[in-house]
Formats: C-alpha cells, sequence, structure tokens
C-alpha cells in the first residue's frame, strides 16, 4: 500500500491531537466514553479533560477499517492490523460490540520507525551504566544469543532495536513479527535485512524454518510466546544467532516459561534446562518502576547461562545488577568469544 497522509484518510476526532503527541505510545477507547492514554513518562491514565461517545469510535474504527481494505461489522467484529502512513506508523485493534458487552472498544498502539534510545541517554537516564551497556553492545558485535525478559512496556522492543544498531553491516539479518515493530531498515540503514510478518498459513515456525535457508546469520523474533520457541532453540544449535523477547519475571523463569511455551512433555525439564542453557548466552532482565516523575525504565540484571557438559550443572552467572551499579567479570569461554585479551580479562569483561 502506497504512503499517503493519515489525517487526509481518517477522521481521528478527539484522538487527532494524541497520535501526534511523541510522548504518548498508546491510546484506549472503552466503554462508558472512556479514553485512556498510556504515556512513556506518566504511565496509564485517564484523560479527564475529553471523552468518546460509542458513535463516534465506530465511525473511526469503521474509517480505519477502510483504509486497512479490511470489514468491521457484526459478521467480522475483530479488526487487527496495521497502518503504515506518511504520518506514522499504528497498530490497530477493535472489537465489535457483537462480541464487546460494554461496546465498541479500540485500541491504537503508536510504532515508532526510528531508535528513540541513543547510548548517551540511556546511561544518562539511569537505564543502564555505560560499562554494561558497552558490554552489551561487545556481545552484539561478537554474536551471542539473548534474550530480554520484564513485564509489558519495559522497553523490551526498544532496548532491542537499539543493540540491533550493532550488528555489523556484513551480516544477514531476518526479522520476524506479527506486527511491525522492529524497523531495522530505518534504524540500521546499512543492514543486509529482510523482514517477515506471521499471516495465517504463514506462522512463526513456517517463517524460522524459511529463514534458516536464506543464508541469514541472525533472526530477530518480536517475541517468544509459543512453540515457535523449540525452532529457535534449533537455530541457535545450528549456527545462528537469535535476539528475543519474552514476558516472563526474570531469568530464573526462563526455563520453565520455555517449557509451558512449547507444551512437549516428550522433552524432560532437566534435558530443557541443559539445551537451553548451553544455547542462550544472555537473559537481560528489564523493569518498570514508577517513581515521583513517572515512568522510569531500566536494565535490572543481565545473567549469563553456563552450561557444564562434563558435570551436567547449568549454573546462573549474575554479570550485572542495578542496584549495585557494579559489571562483574564474565566466564572465561565468553570472554574468549568476545575477544579479550588477558590484561583486559584482568580488569572487566566489559573493557
Amino acid at each position: 500500500m502506497s504512503e499517503t497522509r493519515i489525517f487526509d484518510k481518517i477522521d481521528f476526532g478527539v484522538l487527532s491531537d494524541l497520535l501526534v503527541q511523541e510522548d504518548i505510545r498508546d491510546i484506549n477507547c472503552l466503554n462508558h466514553n472512556e479514553i485512556w492514554v498510556t504515556s512513556n513518562h506518566h504511565g496509564h491514565y485517564r484523560l479527564t479533560d475529553r471523552s468518546i461517545q460509542e458513535t463516534e469510535i465506530n465511525r473511526i474504527a469503521n474509517q480505519v477499517a477502510n483504509k486497512m481494505e479490511k470489514e468491521f461489522n457484526p459478521g467480522s467484529p475483530c479488526l487487527e492490523g496495521d497502518i503504515h502512513d506518511a504520518d506514522l506508523d499504528l497498530r490497530v485493534s477493535a472489537i465489535h460490540e457483537e462480541l464487546s458487552v460494554s461496546g465498541v472498544t479500540l485500541a491504537l498502539r503508536k510504532v515508532s520507525r526510528a531508535s528513540m534510545l541513543s547510548e548517551d541517554y540511556l546511561v544518562e537516564s539511569g537505564f543502564i551504566t555505560r560499562p554494561a551497556l558497552q558490554f552489551l553492545i561487545r556481545c552484539i558485535r561478537y554474536r551471542c544469543n539473548m534474550i530480554f525478559v520484564g513485564e509489558t512496556g519495559s522497553g523490551k522492543t526498544e532496548f532491542l532495536k537499539f543493540l540491533a544498531t550493532y550488528i555489523p553491516v556484513d551480516q544477514r539479518i531476518v526479522t520476524i513479527e506479527d506486527s511491525l515493530e522492529f524497523n531495522i531498515k530505518e534504524i540500521h540503514p546499512e543492514a543486509s535485512c529482510s523482514a517477515f510478518r506471521v499471516r495465517p498459513g504463514f506462522d512463526y515456525s513456517a517463517i524460522i524454518a524459511m529463514a534458516l535457508r536464506q543464508n541469514v546469520n541472525w533472526i530477530l523474533l518480536q517475541e517468544a510466546r509459543g512453540k515457535e520457541v523449540d525452532d529457535l532453540l534449533d537455530a541457535m544449535s545450528t549456527g545462528h544467532t537469535v535476539l528475543t523477547t519474552m514476558h516472563t519475571r526474570g531469568a530464573d523463569t526462563v526455563t520453565t516459561r520455555i517449557k509451558q511455551m512449547m507444551k512437549n512433555d516428550a522433552e524432560s525439564m532437566s534435558s530443557l534446562e541443559m539445551r537451553v542453557y548451553s544455547l542462550v548466552d544472555l537473559v537481560v532482565h528489564l523493569k518498570k518502576e514508577t517513581g515521583k516523575h513517572g515512568i522510569v525504565r531500566s536494565v535490572d540484571e543481565i545473567i549469563e547461562y553456563l552450561y557444564d557438559p562434563k558435570s551436567r550443572q547449568c549454573t546462573q552467572h549474575v554479570l550485572y545488577r542495578a542496584r549495585t551499579g557494579r559489571l562483574n567479570r564474565c566466564s572465561p569461554e565468553l570472554q574468549r568469544r568476545l575477544g579479550m585479551t588477558e590484561t583486559k580479562e584482568k580488569k572487566s569483561c566489559a573493557e
């Protein structure tokens, strides 16, 4: 679909000015005329200076459906999709009153084309210390497998996108998403990247299998949440580097979460744990807190996964914790992979 100006095609009414406010990420129109927004700095809150009638929500939803060349009616009561436009990119979700007993609901998420992050911003905002950030950048350059975990809105995808800009330009990337958020070519124009989107009949597993035949070095998966995690582990085992996000509390629950997603009783928990710990290099745990100045996001922990094939032991090595700000030395094996000199090994794995 060619780019047009979205505001020429859709009248968003009382939502229009919200869509152009950089700080606002999500807009939700609910029952009882309520408008809720999610701000990058102030969190999720209800607007008290305006409301929206159900007829207005329905009108906007139908205009959005027309823009996406889809139907939104009792026969097609769920509207899901994206709008890519000259003005902005939107992820859209609407539920018709046929299904929603409280009336039509509409959710709009603004998707950033460019990375909103920079190295200086991440350090100065307290998101992460500079040594820890430089360590992660080095891990990207030396092709470490990473899983970014944390709750919704903790910044997993944005931080993954930022780190992806350090992937060397001579390495081929495939991104796999159900809604387009990575926009790697926008933030890393020199990258050799192909973007794939999940569709009915063309799921994550099918795309991963295809990607493995495309001579790729990197697989960037928007979110691991189903049986495709088994395919990701297989990809790691064949030398492909994987970056993905996952909804889980922290590094200590990753294996349990993977077991739940795979829904496969054939592989024992201990066997799966050994497989995960031998393939995944780092788990980066991000957290979101509400402080007196609004939402604060940060890297809470960086954990190295270690597997000893002789003893068959799986261990977690804490490389970084936000509460101390200290970056600990990584394992000798990871030091070798990262091309650390003996002198640097004595100082820190980050330098």
